[in-house]
């Protein structure tokens, strides 16, 4: 069954919070670097007290303003930018993959030819490369589309979310 669908300007914003949203693995990352960091600044000599503390300040502000201002404004404008976006799209769930339907465009997802996925509360992100996904607002469920027998396909198919 087709479900169609509209991805507004705040759809947008946050299906880009989650396509940022970080990873288990790098989480890791970030926390090792920063206990490194946090062990420089207290045993480190002083230029070294310096430069771990001015890293740790540093990382946090780039990371607070690049999630929470600087991105947000960014994927307003790309919307804005991006006319395609704003037509109406239809999802259909098949046997051997997933279809995609705009006024521009008609394609079918394989799913064996999938990345990865992502979802949250209110979106499926489908990614049939690292950086580029199709966005399934969950509120297609209200169109008769099986949310649920997709994220079991996905599951199946591709993997557990990332």
């Amino acid at each position: 069954m087709q479900a169609k669908y509209r991805i507004s300007e705040e759809d947008y914003v946050n299906t880009m919070k989650l396509f940022v949203k970080l990873t288990r693995h790098q989480i890791f990352i970030y926390a090792a670097l920063a206990l490194v960091l946090m062990a420089l600044a207290v045993f480190g000599s002083l230029v070294v007290k310096a430069g771990a503390i001015g890293g740790l300040a540093g990382g946090l502000i780039v990371t607070v303003l690049g999630r929470y201002i600087i991105a947000p404004i960014m994927a307003r404008r790309h919307y804005r930018k991006y006319k395609a976006i704003h037509e109406e799209f239809a999802v259909e769930l098949l046997q051997d993959g997933v279809r995609f339907i705009s006024p521009n465009a008609d394609g079918k997802l394989i799913w064996n030819h999938l990345v990865k996925w992502r979802q949250n509360d209110n979106y499926i992100l489908i990614y049939p490369m690292p950086r580029l996904y199709h966005i399934v607002p969950k509120s297609v469920v209200s169109d008769g589309f099986d949310v649920s027998l997709l994220i079991n396909r996905l599951t199946q198919h591709v993997g557990s979310p990332v």
